[in-house]
């Protein structure tokens, strides 16, 4: 992708002028030059940072950090529920940093007092609390060809698959067993959620590499980053692999062939009353050693969604965190943050860099600060690991079946 030039890491935040052959330009002096303001509160970071820069100078390109600035965030806490203020302490470039955690709801005012200048204010408020379950269902001709005959190629307790199919086929309806293969995911909350998911492949050392390439079936999901691409449709010839785990693969890759792939990252609107059109379905609990219902389960179908793309989840395999494997990070930001974002996405398109982690300098769109232009928000994230544990039940199938690993609160990961 081709670099775009207001797109600043920042562990590159000044730029230095263009000097040799080239014509010296005069810089326009601090107190002329507008401010640039971003900081995103994170839940569970024990400090948040903003960074504060002086725009302008050479088409706009150059940055200068404030130095002079007392900047101060306020807000509640969990011990301390009235509003509290906390100073914010410069420590270098631009960066202020304070100490204190935000909560759920919350709703977080920052000002900045330069001299010679207008106070900078911005409010914005925490995302409420969220949890993402996941559910493991195994391909429609699994159920079908298979049913529990073949242990060695059907990682579930099939008979309690194979009981719900057949109740959904006889009710005429559309299921997360007949089309939503794999492993499916649903946000759970009491509010309206801004969603960002972002992959990444980790070992023991932290982040490795991004996960370019996502899909989703999610019916909201924003286009903005498609490629033109479609996940990848695998060829008839493969479907003789005697390998469970590339057949299972493929049968994935199948139920999913049409969905266009994202760049980067999918972005949700994930709303309480979300509805995918599937029907909810009764999942059939059979005790052990026994070929009669014994209780019936309903499964909520209506608000499933699965994510693809360029990685395989660890079924059949071991799941070891000392090696590469992928990862799915589900952020939720605040009314604020998506709306920057947004702009973002609208104008750097084909940029490079990462969309939540990176500094974006571009005057040009969305900004809730007043005083100058940037953005105030932030983000709850939770981390799902792409593996499946394997769980036994007593008397039951000796392969015993596959379970997704729950989602947890984990930080926004960095490059």
């Amino acid at each position: 992708m081709k670099k775009y030039s207001r797109i600043f890491p920042l562990v590159a935040i000044l730029l230095m002028a263009a000097t040799g052959c080239v014509q010296p330009v005069e810089i326009q002096p601090s107190e002329e030059r507008e401010v640039f303001v971003k900081c995103i509160l994170e839940k569970g970071k024990e400090k948040q940072q903003a960074i504060l820069l002086y725009s302008g100078g050479i088409g706009d390109e150059r940055f200068d950090p404030v130095m002079e600035a007392e900047v101060v965030l306020s807000g509640p806490t969990r011990s301390y529920p009235r509003t509290k203020s906390y100073p914010m302490h410069h420590i270098g470039d631009g960066v202020y940093e304070a100490a204190f955690e935000p909560i759920d709801g919350g709703a977080y005012t920052l000002q900045a007092f330069i001299p010679g200048r207008d106070t900078l204010e911005a409010v914005t408020t925490m995302p409420q609390a969220f949890s993402i379950s996941s559910h493991i269902v195994p391909p429609e001709v699994w159920l079908e060809e298979g049913n529990d005959n073949q242990p060695d190629l059907n990682p579930w307790a099939f008979f309690k698959c194979h009981q719900a199919y057949e109740q959904m086929k006889a009710s005429g309806g559309r299921s997360l067993l007949s089309e939503m293969p794999g492993l499916l995911f649903r946000l759970d909350s009491l509010s309206h959620h801004h969603l960002y998911v972002l992959g990444r492949m980790e070992d023991a050392s932290g982040v490795v590499a991004p996960i370019t390439q996502l899909a989703t079936n999610h019916r909201l999901v924003d286009n903005v980053n498609v490629n033109g691409k479609k996940y990848g449709l695998s060829r008839g010839a493969e479907m003789s692999a005697a390998n469970p785990r590339e057949r299972y693969d493929i049968y994935i890759k199948q139920g999913y062939a049409e969905l266009s792939l994202h760049d980067g990252y999918l972005r949700i609107d994930y709303p309480v009353n979300y509805d995918n059109g599937l029907r909810n379905i009764y999942q059939v609990i059979l005790p052990s050693g026994s070929e009669e219902p014994e209780d019936v389960e309903i499964i909520d179908a209506t608000r499933y969604f699965a994510v693809v793309g360029d990685f395989d989840y660890g079924y059949w395999g071991t799941f070891d965190k000392q090696e590469p494997h992928p990862v799915l990070y589900f952020c939720s930001v605040s009314e604020e943050y998506d709306r920057y974002l947004k702009t973002v996405q609208a104008s750097l398109a084909d940029a490079e860099g990462d969309l939540l982690s990176t500094l974006y300098g571009d005057s040009g769109g969305y900004s809730n600060i007043r005083g100058g232009y940037g953005v105030f928000g932030a983000i709850s994230t939770l981390r799902h690991d792409c593996d499946v544990q394997k769980q036994y039940v007593f008397g039951g199938p000796k392969e015993g079946y596959y379970v997704p690993y729950p989602a947890y609160p984990a930080l926004l990961p960095e490059l």
